[in-house]
């Protein structure tokens, strides 16, 4: 993996996965960003390279109409992002999110 390519491994609960990088079409002015320091919490079924999803707590920092890009930190306190479809994600209820803190910037 080169310096600026996108962690796609990471581990949570003690297992490894690999996100499946879905790379949805951008354009420009379409994307929208959540105010910095006031990004939403977010419960996501992030999709896996080999299939299926896997549930991650973390926060949405942009978005479109069809999709969110969700930051989360996994148990090696990597600092990961992956877009997911808008229907895959919400927000938790109350004390339902069990993600960490995520330094962004």
């Amino acid at each position: 993996m080169g310096l600026f390519d996108d962690q796609t491994r990471f581990v949570q609960d003690g297992a490894e996965y690999e996100h499946a990088d879905p790379r949805p079409e951008i354009i420009p002015g379409r994307v929208r960003r959540f105010v910095y320091g006031g990004e939403p919490k977010v419960i996501a079924q992030v999709p896996l390279a080999g299939g299926g999803t896997v549930e991650v707590h973390g926060y949405a920092t942009h978005y479109n109409q069809d999709w969110v890009n969700v930051a989360w930190t996994d148990d090696t306190f990597q600092h990961i992002t992956c877009w997911v479809p808008a229907a895959d994600v919400r927000r938790p209820g109350e004390g339902e999110w069990r993600g960490r803190f995520v330094q962004f910037g």
